[in-house]
């Protein structure tokens, strides 16, 4: 095994907290505080970035059921026209803080006019318009940006490629996609222009969600737009797979929904069992057998997270907490998983990863 660390890691889009058993030493006054957790899909398993937030929500005096509740919602892989009754759900219940794991439900909570402050992990706020600036949020939202930049998912192509040369069709692998924002570049343009440069073919995958194709499509030229349903789950996710395969795509470049993030052991095993190579946003999905991953440390994002939290619920308000973007990426390569799919990896892959999962 090899790995360099990093100084300072990076990001993750949606994990399940639990309570850690032991606190460290503080000074903080036993006031109970009150979290609640929306997660777009159903409650996932615990991980090592929920550790990473509560160990450290710890450190800063704040222990669940000691002086911390902690609620979680599950959005259940709902269509996200349903994401208005579960904010609605949410701020029924007052909470200090609340962490919205989708970008949909923080504009949902904004709509509400409650002033509730919220912090999360977060694509680029700015496109996705939940803030008009990085450094002074102009709302009652903060948190961290998981996108160094939407060039890293052309970069993310130009490794798929060269891990898995003869690839014909890419597939843009999504759920629950948002519309494409008129005037601004975004994560299917990069990943388009990409796969275009290299004389590869794209499909534009949906796996559900409410999905405005004809948006896209006049955004986007694709060269197959797959649609697997309305719902996210395991069914459409098979659904989406046996699609993919019909129509020829033969590699994918997985987004960070955190529909994804739910099931990707799901999609790992899909991946395996129509031979499609994938990479993936998270190590998370490769630590469960997928090909590779580049991308954020979602155990340095999470304590992140965290200590935005303790500010938050010590008062500070998030307009006075400037969104924090990662720079520092990792990419995880999985050897078994490339025998397993005939594939070798290059040496300039492997002098490049951070770890190599033998």
């Amino acid at each position: 095994m090899q790995r360099r660390e990093f100084i300072a890691g990076t990001a993750a889009m949606a994990f399940s907290f639990a309570s850690r058993a032991h606190a460290q030493t503080s000074t903080r006054p036993p006031a109970t505080k009150r979290i609640a957790i929306f997660y777009p899909s159903e409650l996932p398993k615990e991980s090592r970035a929920a550790k990473a937030y509560f160990d450290e929500l710890n450190k800063l005096g704040f222990v669940e059921g000691r002086n911390l509740i902690v609620e979680r919602h599950s959005g259940l892989g709902q269509p996200i026209d349903r994401y208005g009754d579960f904010a609605r759900q949410i701020v029924a219940s007052r909470p200090d803080v609340i962490m919205p794991l989708a970008a949909r439900m923080v504009k949902e909570i904004n709509a509400l006019g409650t002033g509730i402050p919220m912090v999360a992990p977060t694509p680029d706020p700015v496109p996705f318009g939940l803030s008009s600036n990085l450094a002074r949020p102009d709302g009652n939202f903060t948190g961290v940006v998981i996108d160094s930049g939407l060039e890293i998912w052309a970069k993310r192509v130009q490794q798929l490629l060269e891990a898995a040369r003869g690839l014909t069709k890419v597939g843009w692998f999504n759920a629950n996609p948002n519309p494409p924002a008129p005037g601004k570049r975004s994560h299917t343009e990069y990943v388009r222009e990409a796969a275009r440069r290299s004389g590869i073919r794209m499909a534009f995958v949906v796996v559900g969600g409410k999905f405005d194709r004809a948006a896209y499509e006049r955004t986007f030229p694709f060269d197959a737009v797959i649609v697997g349903g309305e719902e996210v789950d395991r069914t459409a996710y098979e659904r989406t797979f046996d699609l993919m395969e019909k129509a020829g795509v033969d590699g994918i470049v997985v987004s960070d929904t955190p529909e994804h993030i739910t099931y990707r052991q799901v999609i790992v095993d899909l991946a395996a069992r129509f031979h499609i190579p994938a990479i993936y946003p998270l190590r998370e999905f490769v630590e469960v057998g997928g090909l590779m991953a580049y991308g954020v440390d979602s155990v340095d994002l999470m304590r992140r997270v965290a200590d935005m939290t303790d500010q938050v619920l010590g008062g500070t308000k998030p307009s006075d907490i400037p969104f924090y973007r990662e720079t520092k990426y990792e990419l995880v390569l999985n050897r078994k998983a490339a025998t397993s799919l005939g594939l070798e990896f290059p040496p300039t892959l492997l002098t490049a990863a951070d770890e190599v999962i033998e």
